[in-house]
């Protein structure tokens, strides 16, 4: 398997190893006090698989351990988190179940829609999205990069997700990387973790990647609201889906544990606050490894009820006390609904793109100004408004200011809006 990781985009390595020297040297942020520990690179700055490969995952040892250990809903599940970190998970623990917080998703870099809340506002979501999508896979740190800045200069919060590239072929590399189940022809869920086999030593190779990238936000002293192996129940990623013998299940299982020991136990990383997005009872792991129960909901036509069923469902199969947040939404919720039914997600985070402006032919279709405009087949700008505007909606200017923050529009909106500005006074 080394010959085969040797041929791994050595582009990535590199670039994360940088990342890797600067966290280990401590001199890229001023930061926290807790630091975890650096992931080992060998003489090519690639993952030295040889260190790697000595640490596995007892997965008997660790649910034992698991069971064994008291569930505290008032704790986060870590045992490593720094002060900020836990600020943050104390502060969300006190919103739970009284107001909700605003989420969005990001990707592109022009951030559009951040331009749709402020034009509306003068308000942003409280907190953005990003995702480690092409950390494993061409070495494109960009979302972290953004995720950075997103905190430190503007005192947001961060949630990270992971669409995990792996091998479509693991026999024949060149064949290149995909997370959709359809796309991959020869990968296997058991095989990736069953110590021994090329899939096992891939994904370890691969979560050691990822350390490195949440290490550079724990640097950065930038607490990380984590949610790995998201939509579980689902087979449309490789990493879900359901089997009748429950192999998929516990394979699932099985790999939330190694990644959990792992950056926990392991590594010991002291920024994350960890959510489970598994969406089904078959799914479902150890309530000592999350913080936080998550469900994504995309209705079919325009929808902006609580979800009260779905939220009903989620808590059954969530430990009691837990937080409870609509991690993705193609709508976003009435605010008066999840009051009503009781239905108060912890945040609700709608998808990046036209789930929230109005597009065409790809991208955004802007004003003479250069502004884009809402969505209306997903909501109305008066709905909008009075989501961020209500009293039990948390938006970034409700939000407190975070120690060793700055708290300034990000630099891209505000010129966007100085130039609109400037355009209409000439």
């Amino acid at each position: 398997m080394k010959s085969v990781l040797k041929k791994t985009n050595r582009a990535v390595t590199l670039i994360l190893a940088g990342a890797v020297l600067c966290t280990a040297l401590s001199s890229c942020s001023s930061g926290g006090t807790n630091k975890s520990n650096p992931v080992a690179v060998d003489e090519f700055g690639e993952v030295d698989m040889e260190k790697a490969l000595s640490y596995e995952t007892d997965i008997d040892a660790l649910i034992e351990k698991l069971e064994a250990k008291e569930v505290d809903p008032s704790k986060p599940v870590s045992e490593n988190v720094n002060k900020k970190t836990l600020a943050v998970f104390n502060w969300l623990r006190e919103n739970h179940g009284t107001k909700t917080i605003l989420g969005q998703q990001m990707m592109n870099e022009k951030n559009y829609e951040d331009a749709v809340y402020y034009g509306l506002s003068e308000d942003l979501p409280a907190i953005k999205g990003f995702d480690l999508i092409f950390s494993t896979s061409s070495g494109d740190t960009s979302q972290i990069d953004r995720a950075i800045e997103w905190h430190t200069k503007s005192s947001g919060l961060i949630t990270l997700t992971w669409h995990w590239n792996v091998p479509r072929d693991i026999d024949n590399l060149s064949k290149g990387t995909a997370f959709y189940t359809e796309e991959i022809t020869n990968f296997s869920l058991v095989n990736a973790v069953t110590p021994g086999t090329k899939e096992y030593e891939q994904i370890i190779h691969d979560i050691d990647l990822i350390a490195i990238q949440l290490q550079r936000l724990e640097e950065a002293d930038v607490p990380v609201l984590w949610r790995p192996l998201h939509e579980a129940s689902g087979s449309w990623f490789w990493w879900g889906g359901s089997s009748r013998d429950n192999s998929m299940e516990d394979s699932y299982k099985k790999l939330w544990y190694i990644i959990f020991d792992r950056l926990e136990n392991y590594h010991k990383l002291t920024n994350l606050i960890w959510i489970w997005n598994g969406q089904n009872q078959r799914h479902s792991v150890s309530p000592n490894t999350y913080d936080i129960s998550g469900t994504d909901i995309y209705p079919n036509s325009q929808d902006h009820t609580a979800q009260e069923k779905s939220y009903a469902d989620l808590q059954k199969i969530t430990a009691e006390g837990k937080m409870i947040a609509l991690t993705e939404c193609g709508y976003i919720p009435d605010i008066k609904d999840m009051k009503e039914t009781g239905a108060m997600w912890l945040y609700c985070l709608p998808w990046y793109g036209d789930f929230v402006y109005a597009s065409s032919g790809g991208g955004p279709v802007l004003d003479t100004d250069g502004l884009p405009s809402v969505n209306t087949e997903k909501m109305s700008e008066e709905f909008l408004k009075g989501f961020l505007e209500d009293e039990n909606v948390i938006t970034w200017k409700k939000m407190p200011k975070w120690d060793g923050t700055e708290k300034n529009v990000p630099e891209n909106t505000d010129l966007l809006f100085k130039m609109a500005n400037w355009s209409k006074d000439h």
